[in-house]
């Protein structure tokens, strides 16, 4: 895997030192946090991120290198190339990096971090085999190839295919007494790398639909379909399901326990009231089989964003996320452990180039609205300069 990725990534930087385009961006984040009542700089929780890209029509590679609580991370370094085919389009990328295709309708996001504006990515939350299920190489070493049909039909069709780093076959090459009592045989390999494959269509002014397939485990398969209509004025919108097998594997045993499905169903939409004033919601509804024992609790999230453009230079917003965890179906009222997240945020765009962004969010958990209680977790204020070229 790892002689894969390098040949691409040779490649593609070999041929960018005659690319026209060159891309170049910087994002620190500062955060200031409550403790006692005192607000104090959090020295280990800053972040630095400097992204340097290299593209054009034949293909091109991104360097992204972190600076996490004063270590040096090499977060995403990936390559592509382009060929065209006698029939369509073939792109391949290798490297490390997350490779998602759903529009998550994120517009008024701009540097504002998960916490304070999209909490969840499609797919089921804190699932075990579903979670981020449009992700296909999900922060990972991987190879991807997508072929691309345009021409021939209406829209576009894309097929990808794809390997990516993982230990995929746990039960292989396992202890002696294993293969003795046949749970094992010696024709099985120990893979270090999962499937994905994803097929999606999009005709213009019509609709966008994708269904994202992983194997990174044996017996683990997550499907997710999402689907965005196009064309609808002023409204974005994205809708989607998700469903996974989860099987846990047990080496001392050698045995592989079912424990079920997860899902989780998705709804986005932005609303532009016009060019100053945008609203955006996100709704998931999703399985929570580790948080109850009859395997039959739910975890909702629910968000809220206002966000207004006071000057050309100059945007403000607002975003509440509602996260209500282990409801089950029997008692709805009474087992609710909910959470709020209520974060105004504040853009200055400086230049054209140089932003800066600030948020004061506050934190509640496991508020108990019949009874009014209320416990106020943490006080947060995330301060964003970013530079993009």
């Amino acid at each position: 895997m790892k002689k894969i990725v390098g040949a691409v990534l040779a490649a593609t930087m070999l041929a960018g030192t005659a690319m026209a385009d060159i891309g170049f961006s910087y994002t620190g984040t500062n955060y200031f946090t409550s403790s006692g009542g005192n607000l104090g700089y959090d020295h280990g929780a800053r972040t630095d991120c400097l992204s340097v890209s290299l593209s054009n029509q034949y293909g091109g590679a991104v360097v992204d290198i972190d600076v996490d609580g004063g270590s040096l991370v090499q977060d995403e370094y990936y390559g592509w190339a382009n060929w065209t085919l006698p029939v369509g389009q073939l792109q391949v990328t290798a490297g490390v990096w997350n490779g998602r295709y759903v529009n998550r309708v994120r517009a008024d996001a701009g540097d504002l971090k998960a916490a304070d504006f999209e909490k969840y990515k499609p797919g089921v939350i804190n699932g075990s085999t579903g979670k981020d299920s449009d992700n296909l190489t999900e922060g990972k070493i991987a190879v991807v190839a997508a072929w691309t049909l345009a021409d021939a039909l209406p829209g576009t069709l894309m097929a990808k295919f794809g390997l990516v780093k993982s230990a995929y076959n746990p039960d292989a090459g396992i202890a002696t007494t294993a293969k003795e009592n046949g749970d094992v045989k010696d024709s099985d390999l120990t893979i270090n790398s999962g499937f994905v494959g994803e097929v999606a269509y999009q005709q213009d002014d019509l609709i966008r639909v994708n269904l994202a397939i992983k194997n990174l485990k044996k017996n683990n398969f997550s499907f997710g379909l999402f689907v965005t209509p196009l064309g609808i004025d002023k409204l974005t919108l994205t809708g989607g399901a998700t469903v996974a097998t989860v099987k846990n594997y047990t080496s001392s045993k050698a045995e592989w326990s079912d424990l079920g499905l997860d899902w989780g169903v998705d709804l986005r939409l932005r609303y532009k009231v016009n060019d100053e004033f945008s609203v955006t919601t996100m709704h998931n509804i999703s399985s929570a089989y580790s948080t109850a024992d009859d395997g039959n609790a739910m975890r909702l999230w629910n968000m809220l964003n206002a966000t207004y453009a006071i000057a050309d230079n100059l945007q403000v917003g607002l975003t509440f996320n509602l996260v209500s965890d282990n409801i089950t179906a029997e008692d709805f009222a009474d087992e609710r452990n909910i959470g709020l997240t209520v974060s105004p945020s504040f853009v200055v765009q400086a230049t054209e180039k140089i932003a800066v962004t600030t948020a004061i969010r506050a934190e509640w958990e496991k508020i108990d609205f019949s009874h009014w209680t209320q416990n106020l977790a943490a006080v947060t204020i995330p301060v964003i300069f970013s530079y993009s070229y």
